[in-house]
């Protein structure tokens, strides 16, 4: 007797092989049979899913989860677009391991890279742990409806060590000895590797480089060389899209020492951007290093990256290529005085004068109305065919929106990616890591942890530039098997019963709205998903017509 049979669906396994009708049935949480339609046998429960997509449980590789999972272990809205596994300790952030004492500068570390307020999360993150081991046994005691595997984080890793000392000094070898050993002690018990930054934009809480970003190689290559087949993870140094000389030669460093570890690389960001050879030059240089017997994978992303302009809280705005003399106080102001000025015509032909050759300048032909209270008809239109409508110029429109909206209004501006052929080429290429979701992270200007229903519902259904069985892979056993998770990823007998099943008629990615729910009420965007008829979770129900249940089957995964 099965526990569960999800009958007459169209069964995508996760491998990229053909889809098929099928039966798939679950027994103790596991998937027991995929059979012929009808011939699954008896059952205590019948999921009827034709017309539906069944396949496996999304695996989200890129996240900064690590702090909300202390009071969310539905991790929402990931859960809303099919996530069932989650990956935590990205870029070398996260809340583990954590010294005497060191509480405060670990939550201050994730304030201004990640977008993390520490208002919220030194409420919400009891650090009832020291080492990392000690912080995933806390997590896998939660109530979770996903599953969580983990890197160590290697700016915290380094704080754990050195103490202050770690904000701006040089490792000695009794620090190397210390933070190693640590590291091997998370390996023992199932973490993915080790994940680290160099990236030059990445400062704490204090605008101070993180502590990952004072270690030299032979530091690094300490952490590496522990990480014997598993996977380390960075983000680079280079400035990506200006040279992929230098950009070439850092991978080319760190795939040296993965080689001679015998580690997995994985780097990030991976962008195709118009206008310039680099990304292709990347690309052709990664097929290299992986004909040369090194495993690399450039994470890359599905979405045009992008962030959320708002103008009731500090955002980007006032950073604007051309905008930033205009508006660079505009956030010390009180509402009034922000209205009063987006209201002035000095203001709005200031505005419009700006340098359109400038880094991040406006470009209201991408830019897309996200949220407007006053003109709700208009959410999801560019701005410049938004003002079209209204017969307007698009600063005029926009700051007319504004102010309807008493500074409320959400813009959605892309920043890289852009080249979107480019970045399908990008998902399409075997060395790839479709990853870069951030959930967790930069609460008030991304969501691109919305990435599975967008790559279903806009590649897949609506522009097919993907194959659905290759979709799915890339969003299932791709990050699974790249990172030695177990029995996650493919829909076949004996692994766990993680489930999606999708109503392509359904699916859509919801409008992005503002919501109170962090730790202290701290506002965030969410931006949730539809179509999923029902997700499962080691064979119990999640999600129920778009709508999370109470079950509680998640736990963590380790590496294998």
């Amino acid at each position: 007797m099965h526990d569960l049979v999800v009958r007459n669906g169209t069964v995508v396994d996760g491998t990229g092989g053909p889809a098929r009708r099928a039966d798939v049935a679950v027994r103790d949480g596991a998937i027991a049979a995929i059979t012929e339609p009808g011939d699954a046998g008896a059952t205590d429960q019948t999921l009827d899913a034709d017309g539906c997509w069944v396949m496996p449980g999304f695996i989200d590789p890129h996240t900064h989860l690590d702090a909300q999972l202390c009071w969310d272990g539905t991790v929402a809205p990931s859960n809303l677009h099919g996530v069932t596994s989650v990956v935590i300790g990205l870029c070398g952030f996260g809340v583990a391991p954590a010294p005497a004492g060191g509480a405060e500068y670990l939550l201050r570390s994730l304030e201004r890279v990640e977008e993390i307020p520490y208002s919220c999360t030194v409420l919400g993150v009891p650090f009832e742990w020291s080492t990392w081991s000690e912080y995933f046994e806390f997590v896998r005691a939660r109530p979770l409806a996903v599953n969580v595997a983990g890197f160590v984080p290697h700016s915290a890793l380094r704080y754990f060590a050195m103490g202050d000392r770690a904000r701006g000094g040089r490792a000695t070898p009794a620090d190397r000895a210390a933070m190693v050993a640590e590291l091997e002690h998370a390996l023992a018990v199932g973490a993915l590797g080790f994940a680290t930054s160099r990236g030059p934009n990445h400062v704490d809480g204090f605008g101070d480089p993180v502590p990952s970003r004072f270690a030299d190689d032979d530091e690094l290559q300490s952490l590496v060389a522990a990480c014997a087949g598993r996977t380390w993870q960075v983000n680079v140094e280079a400035k990506f899209g200006r040279d992929a000389g230098a950009l070439n030669a850092e991978v080319a460093r760190y795939a040296e020492w993965s080689r001679r570890a015998g580690a997995r690389l994985t780097w990030s960001p991976f962008h195709a951007e118009s206008g310039n050879a680099v990304w292709p030059d990347v690309l052709a240089y990664n097929h290299d290093l992986n004909a040369s017997g090194v495993t690399v994978a450039p994470q890359i992303s599905a979405l045009p990256i992008s962030v959320l302009l708002r103008f009731d809280e500090p955002s980007f705005v006032a950073r604007l290529g051309g905008w930033g003399a205009v508006l660079g106080h505009f956030f010390d102001l009180s509402t009034d005085d922000r209205l009063a000025l987006l209201a002035a015509p000095e203001t709005r032909r200031a505005l419009e004068a700006a340098d359109p050759g400038a880094q991040f300048a406006p470009c209201f032909d991408e830019w897309i109305l996200a949220a407007s209270p006053s003109a709700p008809e208009l959410v999801g239109v560019t701005i410049a065919e938004a003002a079209e409508r209204r017969q307007r110029g698009p600063v005029d429109f926009l700051c007319d929106t504004v102010i309807a909206d008493r500074l409320t209004t959400l813009v959605q501006m892309m920043v890289a990616n852009r080249n979107r052929a480019g970045a399908q080429q990008l998902m399409v290429d075997p060395g790839t890591l479709l990853a870069l979701g951030d959930a967790g992270a930069h609460v008030m200007s991304v969501t691109n942890y919305r990435y599975p229903t967008y790559v279903l519902r806009e590649l897949v259904l609506d522009k097919q530039q993907l194959d659905l069985e290759h979709a799915v892979a890339l969003m299932t056993s791709r990050p699974a098997h790249f990172y030695g998770i177990a029995d996650r990823g493919e829909l076949r007998v004996g692994a766990a019963a993680d489930i999606c099943v999708v109503d392509p008629a359904e699916l859509a990615v919801g409008n992005v709205r503002v919501v109170h729910d962090l730790p202290g009420g701290a506002p965030r965007l969410y931006q949730g998903g539809s179509g999923y008829r029902a997700v499962f979770v080691a064979g119990e129900r999640t999600i129920d017509h778009d709508t999370p249940t109470d079950a509680r089957p998640g736990t963590v995964l380790r590496a294998s």
